[in-house]
């Protein structure tokens, strides 16, 4: 019989060789440093629209993502969410350079878009281990760069589309008959100023294809026609 302490023993060498298998680097890192991170990194997992996040917002430590998608948020003073961008396995929270570097915060959190494990490095093994190793200084340039490149493709292609047509195709690509999501959000996501993204749905809703709620759109005809039009 298996006792539960060998469960979970089996369950914890499991978790970290899947965060090996999508963060090799991290593999390098340990074992040039007698298995620190193997001993000190703990595993969650979190369900769709959970969010991790200290209660007093202090950093407790690094994220990777082993299953699932991460959405990073930035949070104003008015408590309004903006998304900023998605992190899968293998990628980086570029925020938690605010933490490492002791910069003031960006008031960024994540939330998970449906059930996802993450692997949280606590951050004075980060400090001490981590952020001095050069192979793994070099993966956060590397996926920063990637992410610098999709931003910049994603201006390129929205310079050469018209508004309606961005908006169009961003609604049609949550692939969903209601969509929860608010006026500032979708102005980000299209970038646009929110005002601007009332008006166009509200001419788009006279059009009958959709109906306007709060924190929500109901879907109501085929979208793909006003592409059409």
């Amino acid at each position: 019989m298996i006792s539960n302490n060998d469960e979970e023993l089996n369950n914890r060498s499991k978790n970290i060789e899947s965060l090996y298998s999508k963060y090799p680097v991290l593999e390098k890192v340990d074992k040039k440093n007698n298995g620190i991170i193997s001993e000190q990194a703990y595993f969650k997992t979190l369900y769709a629209d959970e969010y991790i996040k200290a209660t007093d917002g202090s950093c407790q430590g690094i994220l990777f993502v082993l299953e699932g998608l991460i959405n990073i948020q930035k949070i104003n003073q008015n408590g309004e969410q903006t998304n900023l961008y998605n992190i899968k396995e293998g990628e980086f929270c570029h925020e938690a350079l605010s933490c490492i570097s002791n910069f003031e915060s960006l008031n960024i959190t994540g939330k998970a878009i449906h059930y996802s494990e993450v692997c949280i490095i606590p951050m004075e093994i980060v400090r001490q281990y981590i952020m001095k190793d050069e192979e793994f200084l070099l993966y956060i340039y590397e996926d920063l760069h990637r992410k610098f490149n999709a931003v910049i493709e994603n201006k390129v292609e929205m310079m050469h589309e018209s508004l309606e047509t961005r908006l169009i195709k961003f609604l049609i690509s949550k692939n969903s008959k209601i969509i929860y999501t608010t006026h500032s959000e979708l102005a980000f996501e299209v970038d646009s100023a929110r005002e601007v993204i009332s008006r166009r749905l509200k001419s788009i809703e006279k059009r009958g294809y959709i109906k306007l709620e709060r924190g929500k759109i109901i879907i109501l005809k085929d979208l793909n026609e006003v592409l059409k039009i």
